[in-house]
């Protein structure tokens, strides 16, 4: 069965968090405003005129400490740790072969354990949490460049919806960056017999600030293939991707520029399941590979994400 229209686009990254040593306290920002998927989470990209609705839950765990491409102890970062539930609603309609539009609403569960006695002698970690939307994205389609939709170029906005005054929060651990930023992007597909491959790329740079405070760009790719002639079960396909993330510093008088921006590569082995003719599963974990931080950072082990799309 081919299911160019139903692999994940994924690029769930960690986009882990930045520092720099220094004579105060780094301050370890939590990944976030720019680690959703190319495309959206779970969706796919279309081959064919219809629409889906996906539910894609994702964990991240932040509570191993780096500084550059090492890890270090935890007791030199200030933040202990960062639990995050990241829970998106994403919707795609084709009205053709040639346009569509996407749309990802997504809603945060997120935990920030800090130490607010960091460099005194005495720890006294408080946790921080809030629950809450983040920041809606909506996106254009261009996919006419051939008949069978297996190249297309992704356009949009990150719009500011998400809140940026969460109580105990960090402004690069807020749901929200308050910035309206531009998200420009394109794909390419292809299918041999019983194997398909992907490469996607996605741009994200902020048009618009508030409170002098401008989140880093950052490039997303991802490469991928998947399997679909599993003998033992046609309705499972079996995923591999290579995710990257590259994202430059935050600037302005509110951010912490030596402490944000990073590069990191995930392996990244998933499947789909079919549990129906319009209903599908999918499930992947991202395992590190390379990880390079500006200065002290808190990052994950592994992100998980599972999640339901419904086509019609």
């Amino acid at each position: 069965m081919k299911c160019e229209y139903r692999w994940i686009s994924g690029l769930l990254m960690a986009v882990v968090l930045a520092s720099s040593i220094q004579s105060l306290p780094a301050r370890a920002c939590a990944c976030g405003c720019g680690m959703f998927d190319v495309g959206m989470p779970g969706m796919g990209l279309p081959s064919a005129a219809g629409g889906s609705i996906n539910i894609q839950d994702t964990y991240l765990n932040q509570d191993s400490a780096m500084q550059g491409s090492s890890r270090i102890p935890l007791s030199q970062s200030p933040d202990q740790k960062i639990q995050t539930n990241f829970l998106n609603l994403n919707a795609q309609y084709m009205f053709n072969h040639a346009w569509g539009v996407m749309l990802m609403v997504p809603y945060w569960q997120r935990s920030f354990y800090t130490n607010d006695n960091f460099g005194n002698g005495s720890p006294n970690v408080v946790n921080h949490a809030v629950h809450t939307l983040s920041d809606v994205r909506i996106m254009g389609m261009y996919t006419g460049f051939s008949e069978d939709m297996s190249t297309g170029l992704l356009f949009g906005l990150k719009l500011p919806t998400g809140t940026i005054s969460a109580t105990g929060f960090d402004r690069d651990t807020q749901p929200g960056t308050g910035s309206t930023d531009l998200l420009l992007g394109g794909y390419r597909l292809g299918q041999e017999r019983t194997w398909g491959w992907y490469a996607q790329a996605m741009l994200r740079s902020a048009l618009t600030t508030r409170d002098d405070y401008r989140p880093g760009n950052s490039l997303q790719l991802v490469l991928g293939m998947h399997y679909d002639a599993n003998p033992y079960s046609e309705d499972l396909i079996p995923l591999l991707q290579l995710n990257a993330t590259i994202r430059n510093a935050d600037s302005g008088i509110n951010s912490d520029p030596l402490n944000t921006g990073s590069k990191s590569l995930y392996l990244t082995p998933g499947a789909l399941y079919n549990l129906s003719r319009n209903l599908q599963a999918n499930a992947m974990i991202y395992l590190p590979l390379i990880r390079d931080v500006n200065g002290i950072q808190l990052v994950p082990n592994q992100i998980v994400s599972a999640g339901l799309t419904y086509s019609f």
